[in-house]
């Protein structure tokens, strides 16, 4: 029995070939590391390698009569912008037990300069709180930033203004001093 060789078999080998030319290719790219990893590498796209630190952060507890201290780790590219990254790791709470002050808070920028950091945010309805929790809202943006031996001093805007106060019950000293 004689079999012919027909255009069946030559689609079949065509797209044998394409598989195994496809799965060539896929083994040669380099696929991207993701953000703050980099495989062991150093990246060649001239972007700073992920930095990684560890920090207190603050959150009330329950009544929001007082601040709790617990540890996280933040990733951030450049020395400038680990204020802001310890700022927003404020924003979740650790555990259920513990309430985040930071919800509803943007934190738009936080900049160093001179031994200050100027910290530029915006409040939502849902971040707003009553004077208890702002005032452990102002203490703990003051705990978190302070721990950096660098920072003398902050200065928190409101949209971009210097306000009396963050939500209307306690007042706002431009600039916060290290005590």
């Amino acid at each position: 029995m004689k079999r012919s060789f027909g255009y069946k078999h030559i689609v079949v080998g065509v797209a044998v070939a394409l598989a195994l030319t496809g799965c060539a290719n896929a083994k040669t790219k380099t696929d991207p590391a993701p953000s703050g990893t980099t495989h062991g590498a150093k990246p060649n796209d001239g972007a700073p390698a992920a930095k990684q630190l560890t920090i207190k952060t603050y959150y009330a507890d329950d009544n929001l009569d007082k601040l709790i201290e617990r540890e996280a780790t933040i990733t951030f590219a450049s020395d400038s912008d680990k204020y802001k990254a310890a700022l927003n790791a404020l924003k979740t709470s650790p555990d259920a037990s513990l309430s985040s002050l930071s919800k509803g808070i943007d934190y738009r920028s936080a900049a160093f300069k001179d031994g200050q950091v100027v910290v530029d945010l915006a409040i939502a309805a849902e971040g707003r709180l009553g004077s208890p929790g702002e005032q452990l809202l102002v203490e703990s943006i003051r705990k978190s930033l302070f721990q950096f031996a660098e920072v003398q001093s902050i200065d928190v805007l409101v949209e971009g203004k210097q306000t009396e106060s963050l939500m209307g019950h306690v007042s706002l000293p431009h600039p916060i001093k290290r005590n």
